[in-house]
C-alpha cells in the first residue's frame, strides 16, 4: 500500500482567494487610514501638534494718566528695573540662598522677601516681583551674578509717577486725592474681581487710583509664543488680541488751586502750631471739587517706587494720621456751621418767621433740667433781642438753643439730611464717612427713650450729637448757595484718550432738590452775607472782592478739659461769593476746618482769608497772626 505526504494532498483554491481578499481589505483599510491622517486630516493634527508647542502670552496694556482741568499731567508712567524670581526655576536647596543674596545687592529685607516667596498661592512657573524700583546700578550688579542666581530675572517694567504743578515729580501735592498704585498681593491674585491680574501687576490702592482701576487699566491682550523644553514662553510667533490701553482721567481739580489752597493750609497750621487741617473748593453750581487739601499728606511717589519700612511705619505712627483723607473720613463736630440747618428748619416748619425777635441770654435755662441748669451763650452775655438774620450774623448760640428745642430732635434730623447730613456725599473716593445726625431712632438704638432736652439744645449749635466730615459740610453749604440743589460731589470730569482728548463727559448729578422755599434760603443767604458785614469773621469783610463774600464761621468743642479747665476746639470757616447779598449765583466756595485749633483767632478764618487773596490776586493781605492776633502785613490796606 502506498504512502500518502501532506505535500500531496489536494489543495483548495477557494482558500487562496479567501487570503488574497483578506490581505487586500487590510491593505486598503490601512492606505485609507493613511491618507486620512496625512492629506484629509493632516492640516488639522499639524496645527494641534504646533499648538501643544504654543501657548498663550498676556500683553499688559498701558494704564492710563491722570490730568487736571487743564491738561496738566498729573500722574505718568515711567519704566523701573524689577527683579523677579520664578520659583520653578531656583533648587529647592537654593532658595533661601538666592533671595538673601537679592536682599544684599539691592538693600532689602531678606525675610520679607522669603516671606513673599513662601506666601505666593500661584503657579511655580509664574514669574514673581521680588523687589521694585531696584536702581540702575543694583540692576547692573544682579545682572554681574546672575549666573549663580537661578529663577532671577531683571526687567524694566511701568511704575507710576505723580506730578506738581511745575510738572516735576510731586507725591504730596495731590496724593489724598490720587492715591497710589503698588504691586498687587498674592492674596489679591486670589479673589475673583482680580482675575486675569498677572503676579507682576499693580493696582491701584486708594483714592481715584483704586476708584478707576478698571478704566485705567485697560484690557490686556494675549500673544502666541513658543514653548520650551521646560514648558515655558519662548519666542513670540504671533498675536491673538491687541491690546487697549487705559483711560485717563481729567479731573475737576485744578493743580494751580490745590498748590494755592496748599500753601494757605500750611501756613495757618505753621501760624497757630497745629498738626492736621483741611481746605476744599468747589463749584456750587456743579459739585466739582476744584481742590482738596488734607495736611500732613503723605508721599504717593513713596508708595509707588516701593515705600521702605521706614517711612511706612512713620506714617503709621503719626498722630495726625496722614493716611487718611481728612476731608471724607474723618467726622467732627460742626459748631456754629450747623445754625445754618437750624436756622432753616426752624423758618421752615414755622417755629419763627424772617422778622420776629426773640431774647438771648447769658445763659439760655434749659427747660424742665433739674437745679436749674444752663447752657451758657458764647459771650457769657447775651446779644438782646434777636432776628433769625441776626443770630445767624453773630452766631447766638442761645437763639439757637431754642429753636431746636422748639423743633425737636427729628424734625432737625430731616432738614439735615436735606442738607445732606448723616449720609456719604457719593463722590467718586474710596472710604467716604457718613456722618451722624442726632434723632430719636438713634437714642433708642443706644438704648434710650430719646434724645436728652440739653443735648437736644446741643445739637441746634452742632455740638454733641452731630458729626459730619468737612466735605459734607462745604457740600450743604453749596446748596445754600446755589438755591437748594444737593449736588454730588465729582472729582473727575471724564475719561481721554493719551492725548488728553475727552471721549466721555460725566455730567453734574443733581442727587436732591430741597422741600425749602426760596425766600427762606434767601433769608438764611442774607445771614451768610451779615457774618461777613457786621465784623463777625474780623476784618475778611475789607477784602476787595468780585462778590458779595458771605459765610460762617464755627468753633467746635469736644472731647475732656483741659488742665485750663476749657475743652479743646477745632475750627471752621465756610464761604462762598455770590454776585450779590442774597443771590445763587455762586460759583466759588471754600471750606477751611483745622484741628484742635486753640487760638486767639480764628485759624480757619485767616486761611480761608489767604487763598481768597490769592484767587483773586488781590494786591492786599490782611491776614492776622492766629496766636497773637497781630497783623502779618501790617502795611497792607
Amino acid at each position: 500500500m502506498a504512502e500518502t505526504h501532506a505535500a500531496d494532498l489536494p489543495r483548495s483554491p477557494h482558500r487562496f482567494v479567501a487570503f488574497a481578499l483578506i490581505a487586500v481589505t487590510i491593505l486598503v483599510a490601512l492606505t485609507a487610514r493613511l491618507f486620512q491622517l496625512q492629506v484629509i486630516d493632516g492640516g488639522r493634527y499639524a496645527a494641534q501638534a504646533a499648538a501643544a508647542q504654543q501657548v498663550e502670552v498676556p500683553v499688559p496694556s498701558v494704564r492710563g494718566l491722570i490730568r487736571d482741568r487743564e491738561g496738566r499731567l498729573l500722574a505718568i508712567n515711567v519704566p523701573r528695573w524689577v527683579v523677579t524670581v520664578t520659583p520653578a526655576d531656583v533648587p529647592a536647596d537654593q532658595q533661601q540662598r538666592v533671595i538673601r543674596r537679592v536682599a544684599a545687592l539691592t538693600g532689602s529685607d531678606p525675610e520679607a522677601l522669603i516671606a513673599r516667596v513662601s506666601g505666593y498661592s500661584g503657579a511655580q512657573s509664574d514669574a514673581i516681583s521680588l523687589v521694585s524700583g531696584v536702581t540702575r546700578d543694583q540692576a547692573l550688579l544682579i545682572g554681574e551674578e546672575q549666573a549663580t542666581l537661578p529663577g532671577i530675572d531683571i526687567a524694566a517694567q511701568p511704575e507710576r509717577r505723580y506730578l506738581g504743578l511745575d510738572g516735576g515729580p510731586d507725591g504730596l501735592l495731590l496724593s489724598d486725592v490720587i492715591g497710589y498704585t503698588a504691586p498687587i498681593s498674592a492674596d489679591e491674585l486670589s479673589r475673583p474681581e482680580f482675575a486675569g491680574y498677572l503676579p507682576t501687576d499693580l493696582v491701584g490702592r486708594t483714592g481715584l487710583e483704586a476708584q478707576y482701576e478698571a478704566d485705567l487699566r485697560g484690557t490686556y491682550g494675549t500673544d502666541l509664543a513658543e514653548r520650551d523644553a521646560s514648558g515655558r514662553a519662548g519666542r513670540v510667533v504671533g498675536s491673538l488680541r491687541s491690546p487697549v490701553d487705559g483711560q485717563s482721567l481729567v479731573l475737576t481739580i485744578d493743580a494751580r488751586l490745590q498748590a494755592m489752597a496748599t500753601t494757605a493750609l500750611q501756613w495757618g497750621l505753621d501760624s497757630a502750631h497745629l498738626t492736621s487741617g483741611v481746605t476744599i473748593v468747589m463749584n456750587p453750581q456743579t459739585g466739582e471739587i476744584l481742590a482738596m487739601v488734607s495736611l500732613p499728606a503723605y508721599d504717593a511717589n513713596a508708595f509707588a517706587g516701593g515705600i521702605s519700612t521706614d517711612l511706612y511705619q512713620s506714617y503709621l505712627a503719626n498722630p495726625a494720621k496722614p493716611l487718611r483723607n481728612h476731608a471724607i473720613s474723618d467726622v467732627y463736630p460742626p459748631g456754629s456751621t450747623f445754625k445754618l440747618v437750624t436756622g432753616l428748619a426752624a423758618l421752615e416748619e414755622g417755629v419763627t418767621t424772617p422778622g420776629k425777635l426773640w431774647p438771648t441770654y447769658g445763659c439760655y435755662p434749659i427747660p424742665d433740667a433739674a437745679d436749674g441748669r444752663c447752657l451758657f451763650e458764647w459771650n457769657r452775655t447775651g446779644f438782646g433781642p434777636l432776628d433769625v438774620v441776626d443770630a445767624f450774623a453773630v452766631s447766638s448760640d442761645t437763639f439757637f438753643y431754642q429753636m431746636a428745642i422748639k423743633l425737636g430732635v427729628d424734625r432737625l434730623a430731616r432738614w439735615a439730611g436735606e442738607f445732606g447730613f448723616g449720609q456719604p456725599s457719593g463722590i467718586d473716593l474710596p472710604n467716604e464717612a457718613a456722618g451722624t445726625v442726632a434723632s430719636t431712632a438713634g437714642a433708642r438704638s443706644q438704648g434710650r427713650a430719646g434724645v436728652y432736652t440739653g443735648e437736644l439744645a446741643q445739637a441746634g449749635i452742632g455740638q454733641n450729637v452731630i458729626a459730619v466730615t468737612p466735605l459734607q459740610l462745604l457740600n450743604a453749604y453749596a446748596t445754600l448757595a446755589n438755591g437748594g440743589k444737593l449736588m454730588r460731589p465729582m472729582l473727575v470730569r471724564g475719561l481721554a484718550d493719551a492725548d488728553g482728548t475727552m471721549v466721555q463727559t460725566f455730567a453734574p448729578t443733581v442727587t436732591a432738590t430741597m422741600g425749602a422755599s426760596q425766600a427762606n434760603l434767601q433769608t438764611m443767604r442774607i445771614g451768610a452775607r451779615e457774618v461777613i458785614t457786621t465784623g463777625h469773621a474780623l476784618n475778611i469783610r475789607n477784602l476787595r472782592l468780585p462778590g458779595a463774600l458771605s459765610g460762617k464761621t464755627g468753633t467746635a468743642e469736644y472731647g475732656s478739659a483741659e488742665a485750663d479747665g476749657n475743652l479743646p476746639y477745632h475750627s471752621w470757616f465756610v464761604a462762598f461769593v455770590p454776585s450779590k447779598a442774597g443771590a445763587d449765583d455762586a460759583t466759588l466756595a471754600v471750606l477751611t476746618f483745622t484741628y484742635r485749633a486753640k487760638a486767639l483767632g480764628n485759624v480757619s478764618t485767616e486761611v480761608v482769608k489767604y487763598f481768597l487773596q490769592e484767587y483773586f490776586n488781590l494786591d492786599q493781605d490782611l491776614r492776622y497772626n492766629p496766636i497773637t492776633l497781630t497783623r502779618v502785613n501790617p502795611n497792607s490796606r
